[in-house]
Formats: C-alpha cells, structure tokens, sequence
C-alpha cells in the first residue's frame, strides 16, 4: 500500500559494486511531504550510499527508486546533497558561495543577489556574508553550505553527516537551527548520522539499518512535534527515543560483530 502523499518510495531496493556482495538489499521505505528521516546504523551498512541514490549519484542494482512516482532519469532542481564537508569554494565569499548554485542554473545576478541576502540572513550570518571560508569557524561554513542548498528551494535536502566533525555544543545548535530554518523554508529531509541523540531530536522517523547487506532493521517514530528546543532534549519522551534506538543499534552492532 502507497502511503498517502508519498513522494519518494523505495522497493526492494538493492546495491551491488561487484557480483559477489550486496551493500543494500531489499530496502521498502515510503517517505511523505515534510517527514525528516534519519538513517543510523553501523559503520559499512550503506548509509551514504542510499543518500547517493536518492541523489541519482549511484545507480539502482535491483528493485525501484521512485520520486513523485518516477524513476528519475536525470538530476533534479528541486532535490539537493549536503556532504560531510563543507566543499566551499575558498577563494570566494560568503554570498558568493551561496550564489553558486543559482548562478550553475543561469539565474541573472540580481536574482541571486537578492535570494542570497534573503538566505544568508535565515542562516544568521548576515555579518559574516563578505568573509572569505579561511574566516569562518567549522559550524559557520555548515551553515554556509546549507544556505548554498536553500538558495534553490529544495523540496528534498540529502544530508550526509553534516555536522559529524562538529563538537557536540555547535553540533546541538546547528540541528535547533536547522529545523528553525525548516520552519521557514519547508522541505523533506533524508539525513545520515552516528548520533542517536541527533537523529532523535530531529527526525519524524528513524530508519536504523543493519549490515552485511544494508537492511531495515527497525524503523522508529519520533511523534513529538515541531518546533523542537533544548527543552525537548531534556524531556522524558526524549529520553525514552533515545534508550529505544539506542538499543535497537546496539543489536545491529552486535550482528555484525
């Protein structure tokens, strides 16, 4: 059964980089409008490849990936992928760097001018739009990479550990920041993550997967509602999300041990 408004589906969905082993097999996820779905899981068990191919990066071994019903044959303007690092191009600006993609599109400058400023601002760093990437602190050139996905109104934003090599003081911000943005400029968010505490305080479902191939495993709801602040992060709910997806990975660890 097709889950109501779902715009992406994934059906049996299978990897393989050679013959011999699966990296992914058999993944049935149905994904609606607006849901923010983290993939946790041990270290191998395909996380970032699944994002890659809902990016149309890697290809499809088996089985069906499905956005809006089809099969997607070429990149899409209205999906984008964050990586781990914030790949800023060091010998331009704040602005400019956000600019890019829309100048990629053929935008005319005023356009991207003004879209910038507007996105710039959304992320809080409108003091900082003429500092070159060599200025910016780790979590400030996230934030500039995240603005660089807003900048084209995503309807879909692939995330791929962006905040990984953060401490976990900027790490906690940036996802209170991340969803406030959210608020502001709606999109449906697949994102990878190693923390638990992460994927808990921002996903409406955690999908944790197990390894050796990469399958679901469990999927989580997380029912509390948005917006979520630090007082969330301090609740009883949240804390019993946590124990619970915490010891759903701990099994798949240990399966694959």
């Amino acid at each position: 059964m097709v889950e109501e408004n779902a715009i992406v589906q994934l059906k049996k969905l299978s990897k393989r980089f050679d013959q011999d082993q699966d990296v992914l097999s058999d993944i049935d996820l149905e994904v609606k409008e607006g849901e923010f779905i983290s993939f946790v899981g041990p270290s191998g068990c395909g996380k970032s490849t699944l994002l890659r191919m809902l990016a149309g990066l890697t290809s499809v071994s088996e089985g069906a990936l499905l956005i809006d019903g089809a099969t997607p044959t070429e990149p899409r303007d209205d999906l984008y992928l964050v990586f781990q690092e914030a790949n800023l191009l060091p010998w331009a600006r704040v602005r400019e760097n956000v600019e890019l993609p829309m100048k990629l599109q053929g935008k005319p400058k005023i356009t991207r001018q003004a879209v910038a400023d507007a996105i710039v601002e959304l992320v809080g760093l409108q003091d900082a739009a003429d500092r070159f990437p060599r200025q910016l602190s780790g979590g400030m050139k996230m934030r500039v990479s995240i603005a660089r996905a807003l900048s084209v109104s995503p309807r879909i934003l692939l995330l791929d550990e962006p905040f990984g090599a953060l401490d976990a003081i900027t790490r906690n911000q940036l996802n209170e920041d991340l969803l406030k943005i959210r608020e502001k400029d709606p999109f449906t968010a697949f994102f990878v993550t190693h923390s638990v505490a992460e994927a808990v305080f921002l996903s409406t479902r955690i999908v944790v997967l197990e390894s050796n191939p990469g399958r679901i495993a469990d999927i989580i709801d997380v029912p509390h509602s948005y917006p979520r602040t630090v007082e969330f992060r301090e609740s009883p709910e949240y804390f019993d999300l946590l124990a619970r997806t915490s010891k759903s990975l701990r099994q798949q660890k240990g399966e694959s041990e």
